[in-house]
């Protein structure tokens, strides 16, 4: 049994991240940590084309580089404000017709889990397969982007209430929010 101490909030946060090297989603729910319900949550999207461009480090290791370097301090910045004590991303996958995408993906898991370290170096980074991940918002496993949303939003207990409505957001941070909801669902299966 979970006991709080007196005077100390029982509001955690599980953050979820869908990685990408130009939209890079971010999602965040704010959960009681004794009865592990949803009290709030929200979603948005860092676009990486609209980071900074044209600087010295872009100029020596090229633009996704640069891209992930803003990914990474977009990210650091984002653990600041919403404080997650539970941070997952969705694991990376291979395409056999876009092989050179699984790399891409990999260095964008290397700069959220530089980007955790820097907000906490005791957290992980928990990594969800993709199917899980839409399995756990009640899709089916190779269910596509518009599917996985609509699932998202019939969840009862999601409390959305970010900046952008709920049928508004686009892919990246639906999955965000489906892989914080995925990793809530595990911790609520493991307090059973």
């Amino acid at each position: 049994m979970l006991v709080i101490p007196e005077g100390a909030s029982p509001v955690g946060c599980i953050a979820g991240i869908d990685p990408g090297t130009e939209t890079l989603g971010f999602g965040a729910l704010r959960v009681n940590v004794v009865s592990l319900e949803i009290l709030e949550s929200t979603a948005f999207t860092f676009v990486g084309s609209k980071l900074a461009s044209n600087t010295w480090y872009g100029d020596v290791h090229g633009g996704r580089a640069e891209r992930l370097g803003g990914h990474e301090d977009n990210l650091v910045d984002a653990f600041h404000y919403y404080q997650p004590n539970l941070i997952a991303s969705e694991s990376p996958f291979f395409n056999r017709r876009f092989p050179q995408a699984y790399g891409a993906l990999t260095e964008t898991v290397d700069a959220i889990r530089s980007a955790v370290w820097r907000y906490d170096v005791w957290l992980d980074l928990f990594l969800i397969d993709p199917p899980s991940v839409k399995k756990a918002v009640g899709a089916s496993s190779h269910a596509k982007k518009d599917e996985v949303k609509a699932a998202l939003m019939a969840l009862p207990d999601l409390n959305y209430n970010g900046p952008t409505p709920i049928e508004l957001l686009d892919e990246h941070s639906v999955d965000a929010l489906a892989v914080a909801y995925c990793r809530l669902k595990i911790l609520r299966e493991q307090h059973r």
